[in-house]
């Protein structure tokens, strides 16, 4: 393409919950962004982009979506990509783009032909809020150039890495269990919710920054700089360890990663 990712049209096939999270954090990013075309399924949610933004458009269908898309998103669900891309016409300047989960590009790249350049997108829903990973394999420059901004753009040129990536981002659930448990734990000590609910999740907030923020050479020293000796996190930790916590969630991870189907 050649040209600068503002004056790009990104086209979604298949607009979910991370079409719909990419989408919105695109069209918040300070720049004025892409054209962004729309297909009309689901019909909820490229009807309220539409309406929301003023960059983005809902097309009449899929194949109006590649026709006038420099850059095409695929973001349906596994069973049904072979349905939606077949009849469909590709250009050989186009970049394919696919959310797809379990599928590398070289899985995809048959399907999109005479597209010529492939790559898998993996956002977290956190995507909405410009936050948390977006990974890019392999990093397409205009791809990444079109991503930046939206969160954290891990780039793999290895596809088999995809894998491992992806099973360790099998935690988002177990997060919000943990998150929730706390919550119900102060409210059955007499805390009202909405007190509990904020102490919570300001306090894991407030974790993930420092996190984010700790050098990599100073990231093994976070847990003994948040514990005193025979204080209280010590306790916590101490026991989760005995018990086997972060063992098993570790075990768990390595199941997904080994068991996991792929197309």
């Amino acid at each position: 393409m050649g040209h600068d990712a503002r004056m790009t049209t990104i086209g979604f096939i298949g607009v979910g919950t991370i079409s719909e999270a990419m989408v919105r954090a695109m069209c918040t990013r300070p720049d004025p962004g892409p054209d962004i075309a729309l297909s009309p399924r689901s019909a909820d949610r490229s009807m309220r982009l539409a309406w929301e933004f003023p960059n983005c458009r809902r097309m009449a269908g899929n194949q109006e979506v590649i026709d006038v898309s420099d850059i095409v998103v695929l973001g349906m669900r596994p069973p049904q990509l072979d349905e939606a891309v077949a009849g469909l016409a590709f250009r050989e300047d186009q970049i394919v783009a696919s959310l797809i989960a379990g599928t590398p590009p070289s899985g995809i790249a048959p399907l999109v032909a005479p597209a010529a350049r492939v790559c898998t997108l993996i956002p977290l829903p956190s995507i909405a809020l410009h936050r948390g990973p977006l990974v890019i394999s392999p990093a397409i420059p205009d791809v990444v150039d079109a991503c930046r901004g939206l969160g954290e753009i891990i780039t793999l040129d290895d596809e088999s890495r995809i894998r491992t990536l992806s099973s360790a981002s099998a935690v988002l659930s177990t997060y919000y269990e943990m998150q929730n448990a706390l919550i119900s734990w102060i409210v059955d000590h007499g805390i009202d919710e909405t007190t509990a609910s904020r102490y919570v999740r300001a306090e894991l907030d407030g974790l993930a920054a420092v996190g984010m923020a700790t050098p990599d050479a100073d990231r093994a020293h976070l847990p003994a700089e948040h514990q005193t000796k025979g204080g209280l996190n010590e306790r916590v930790r101490g026991a989760l360890l005995e018990a086997g916590w972060f063992d098993a969630l570790v075990d768990a991870i390595d199941e997904v990663h080994r068991t996991a189907v792929l197309r």
